[in-house]
């Protein structure tokens, strides 16, 4: 078969399956002899090792950490400060990923913290509030000898059965969603997973669920009923006075908040995720990206060929005169207007980096020596010289890239009207020195760069953030963008995708070990994203509409309890002349204090998000701009309407209270 430039033999087949480490599909010994390897040089390489029967981590971390203090002692050069380090390998492969995809996972485990607090208040509020309705029948059979146990056993055993029954429900749609929708979210956002990643139930699962379903109804049905059997005796005397028994207490009171609270954030979330969705949908790149075929190119290197210079050297010369090649025949098929070259697509996640602008004369005088220069963020996009042209767009200061600007040591670079209007306020970029470093890290700067030029806001959005980000575009080579290699070519007319087979054909003459890894209209880059996104948004709307129809049911059940409750506290009222008004306000002074501190958490909580993150993600001026009078105002209409909302569940309950007649409410009980 052929592998990059090579024609190995296949001598072995491995069980299907088997793909380690990762996700691999074919294996090649590692040619390390015969090679000179230079201190700090060769292939960058992973060790793997089995432990020995009966031993632990500790014990080879120990050992190895003996070996490298002898080897730091033995080549203090190399070795001084080395120090090896062992871990499980499955925790190496999973926790990989970078801080971006941290907070994903952490975002994702606060919304289903956030459902599984909102349901299990529901849920408890609805049984709690079952069992105390049933309190007079729970008295009746106490005095007729019923023992504690054996109610407390039988409240139980409902809550065990309903719970037991969702959980089976749980189990049935969780397995439909991991066996049909989970390995392509995941794939989507992460690509091919480890081979040993198994996304079925497992026994462990369905134990917990099983240990899960039985504290639920634990707490659910047996502590409610604990509560409620405790003193019936007295609880008889208080009922047959007109005392009204059973009642909500402080945890049940937090309980409620919170939920009416969650209840608010819900749609803002769902209405934060469908405004995310809009902003990649209408993202705007500054030109026609509908005109261009991207096409992902990778090419196989072996890796014992990186340790030696002349042949790295030559390898480079040739890659550089591949890609010209390639970029030549596709050019001179009919309607190609332009190929070019590029390290970021329009679209896609372009990197970001931190910066420090230079001062002039003036500047430089007035500025506090001790002060330290102020750190800016913008999104960087090394381009071919021609990629500016291709696309198609003006220079409005300045002058574009030439070829001189793509020789190692150049040091230019081209900018947008964002980097002007958020990084140098406003000022002329043309002459401005500008240079990379780390934030915490002044004594790492990289060489000045010098803006030559002024572009239109080209393509440097994020498009999932509001506004565009800063644009910096420095100028290279093809051969020198390494693993992010994207080439762009313009269409005249028709559908770029028609132009796909070509582009493979001449990329397989033209060289062999040159593969195409995707091949897309520039338009379509962020297909997969918005899927994604689509996708969470279905399961939010879901979920959010399931939790606000249960929150309902669960503050109507409150309500309704509340009323029931004090059935002959309202007769009693009546008949002695109180006003309905003032009955209203007494009953229900306390739902409404719960529901106003819940929709006033709610709003708070929303409003703190909006000041931490603001809606104008400004492109490094790293200062939040607070909330905005118009924020304010949709806020607190929004507030309205939750408060709205929520009372709806008062309408039944309150209508019933207006209705009791003095005489019936004085023969409840």
């Amino acid at each position: 078969v052929q592998l990059g430039e090579e024609h190995p033999t296949i001598v072995g087949v491995m069980r299907e399956g088997f793909a380690f480490p990762v996700a691999h599909e074919m294996w090649v010994p590692l040619k390390t002899a015969g090679l000179d390897h230079a201190p700090r040089s060769g292939p960058e390489i992973s060790i793997f090792g089995t432990l020995a029967d009966g031993q632990t981590l500790e014990a080879a971390q120990a050992e190895l950490s003996t070996h490298g203090r002898r080897l730091a002692a033995e080549q203090k050069t190399t070795h001084e400060r080395i120090e090896p380090q062992v871990e499980r390998y499955a925790d190496m492969m999973a926790m990989g990923g970078n801080g971006e995809d941290l907070q994903f996972v952490l975002l994702i485990y606060a919304f289903i913290g956030m459902l599984i607090t909102l349901l299990c208040g529901n849920v408890g509020l609805l049984l709690f509030a079952r069992a105390a309705s049933r309190e007079s029948d729970l008295i009746v059979r106490t005095a007729l000898g019923a023992s504690r146990s054996r109610i407390v056993a039988q409240l139980f055993a409902e809550a065990l059965v309903l719970g037991g029954l969702a959980a089976i429900v749980g189990l049935v749609v969780a397995d439909l969603f991991l066996r049909n929708w989970a390995m392509t979210f995941l794939e989507a956002n992460y690509g091919n997973l480890p081979f040993w990643w198994d996304l079925s139930l497992s026994p462990a699962t369905v134990a917990a669920a099983i240990l899960m379903t039985v504290l639920a109804a634990t707490v659910a049905g047996a502590m409610p009923a604990l509560k409620i059997t405790r003193g019936m005796s007295d609880r008889l005397k208080q009922t047959t006075a007109g005392a009204g028994g059973l009642r909500f207490g402080g945890v049940w009171t937090v309980v409620i908040v919170a939920q009416v609270a969650i209840t608010v954030v819900f749609p803002a979330v769902v209405w934060f995720e469908n405004k995310q969705l809009g902003r990649m949908q209408d993202y705007n790149p500054g030109f026609a990206t509908e005109q261009f075929l991207a096409v992902d190119l990778e090419r196989d290197t072996p890796a014992a060929d990186t340790s030696l210079v002349d042949v790295q050297t030559e390898r480079d010369h040739r890659i550089a005169a591949t890609l010209e090649q390639l970029r030549d025949r596709v050019a001179a098929q009919p309607g190609v207007n332009g190929v070019t070259f590029t390290n970021a697509l329009s679209g896609g996640q372009l990197p970001e980096r931190s910066i420090e602008l230079g001062y002039d004369a003036a500047e430089a005088a007035a500025r506090n020596p001790d002060e330290p220069a102020p750190i800016r963020h913008t999104t960087v996009v090394e381009t071919d010289t021609s990629y500016i042209g291709v696309v198609d767009a003006p220079i409005l200061a300045g002058r574009g890239f030439n070829a001189a600007d793509a020789e190692p040591g150049a040091r230019v670079a081209i900018v947008d009207q964002a980097f002007v209007r958020n990084v140098l306020q406003g000022r002329n970029p043309v002459g401005q020195q500008v240079r990379f470093r780390r934030p915490g890290n002044p004594a790492g700067p990289s060489e000045w760069y010098t803006v030559v030029g002024l572009v239109g806001n080209l393509d440097s959005g994020v498009p999932y953030r509001k506004g565009p980000f800063a644009g910096f575009y420095l100028p290279t080579t093809p051969d020198r963008l390494g693993s992010g290699l994207h080439m762009m070519i313009r269409v005249r007319g028709g559908d770029p995708v028609t132009l796909g087979p070509q582009v493979r054909q001449i990329a397989a003459a033209v060289d062999p070990s040159l593969r195409l890894v995707q091949i897309q209209r520039l338009n379509e880059v962020n297909d997969g994203m918005l899927w994604v996104i689509r996708l969470w948004m279905t399961v939010t709307v879901v979920m959010s509409s399931v939790a606000l129809l249960l929150s309902l049911a669960g503050l109507y059940a409150v309500m309704s309890f509340t009323v029931a409750r004090r059935t002959r506290e309202i007769g009693v009222r009546v008949a002695l002349g109180g006003s309905r008004q003032r009955i209203l306000l007494a009953i229900f002074r306390r739902p409404l204090l719960q529901m106003g501190l819940g929709v006033l958490a709610g709003v708070s909580f929303i409003a703190f998000i909006t000041f931490m993150y603001p809606s104008t993600d400004g492109p490094g001026a790293g200062e939040a701009e607070g909330l905005t009078a118009a924020a304010l105002a949709m806020q607190a209409g929004y507030a309205a309407l939750m408060f709205g909302v929520c009372m709806l569940a008062c309408i039944v309950p309150t209508r019933r209270a207006l209705s009791i007649e003095p005489t019936v409410a004085l023969r409840t009980e």
